[in-house]
């Protein structure tokens, strides 16, 4: 009744073979590839390392948009460069060396003002994570992060505390809270500020290669290096994309100001931009 091609049995041994691929192809895009050394969020940092042996490059781009302070006869823009090289020192500790460029754009609103642009090396800057506790094992990941600057007449010091998880294959959470002091020398005079920061986001793995979040910034700047008076807040929130392979990886984030104090029409334009966007490129060796 059958011809041989389309028998019975043929037919159960072609959807037999015909299940385990659909099988399988189900567990590839099911199973998706999470690498230690790729960051899913370029404001937030997870508390995964970069495997012991490893070297990684990064090339992070950030463009900010903006006053001068409280001069709005300006239109203010930025462009940061960091390049970064990170090695992993062991399982549980990473060391990165920066180099930090700025390309700054004042453009005149106001007639009778003349534009300006200027480029300048803003320093280097080492990186210290250690990890306390496996994001991948553990019900939380836990992560301290320690990040030095030095530009001649200006220094940094930057500690954070990085808690993040991985749920699955598809979902990161990650969130920092960061202090920094700084301290700039003007003539004989030195000026200091510290900074407060909260960040949070999350990100979904949707195909095995790209991913999608959110990401959250809470920023506020003080004279003195211990808070002393407030100078003013920002909060950020924006989208980010990101995409990744073994090799290398790349993630952008759209962060604009949606609030801020003290207000300028509802954000603040003395100590913060209007707009940031920050892509990091990574590429593993």
């Amino acid at each position: 009744m059958f011809p041989d091609d389309y028998s019975p049995a043929r037919m159960k041994t072609l959807n037999q073979k015909l299940a385990v691929v659909l099988t399988g192809l189900t567990m590839l895009t099911g199973t998706l590839p999470s690498h230690a050394d790729e960051r899913f969020f370029t404001y937030i940092y997870d508390a995964d390392v970069i495997p012991q042996g490893r070297w990684e490059f990064e090339q992070w781009l950030t463009y900010r948009k903006g006053y001068d302070g409280d001069n709005h006869d300006y239109d203010r823009y930025i462009w940061d460069f960091r390049e970064e090289m990170e090695y992993g020192l062991t399982e549980k500790l990473s060391g990165s060396l920066y180099l930090n460029f700025r390309q700054e754009q004042m453009v005149a609103q106001q007639a009778g003002l003349s534009d300006s642009s200027e480029f300048s090396f803003k320093g280097v800057s080492a990186e210290f994570k250690y990890q306390l506790l496996n994001p991948n094992t553990k019900p939380v990941g836990v992560a301290l992060y320690f990040e030095p600057t030095y530009n001649g007449n200006e220094q940094e010091l930057e500690y954070k505390l990085i808690v993040s998880k991985n749920i699955g294959d598809h979902w990161v959470l990650a969130a920092n809270a960061a202090f920094e002091q700084e301290w700039e020398q003007e003539d004989a005079a030195t000026k200091m500020e510290s900074v407060l920061e909260f960040t949070a986001g999350a990100a979904y793995r949707f195909t095995p290669n790209w991913s999608g979040g959110i990401e959250g910034r809470y920023h506020s700047v003080y004279e003195g290096t211990t808070l002393n008076e407030h100078l003013g807040t920002g909060w950020f929130l924006g989208p980010n994309i990101h995409y990744g392979t073994d090799k290398w990886w790349a993630t952008l984030t759209v962060l604009p100001q949606i609030a801020g104090n003290p207000t300028d029409d509802g954000i603040n334009l003395t100590e913060h931009q209007i707009f940031e966007t920050r892509l990091i490129f990574g590429i593993s060796f």
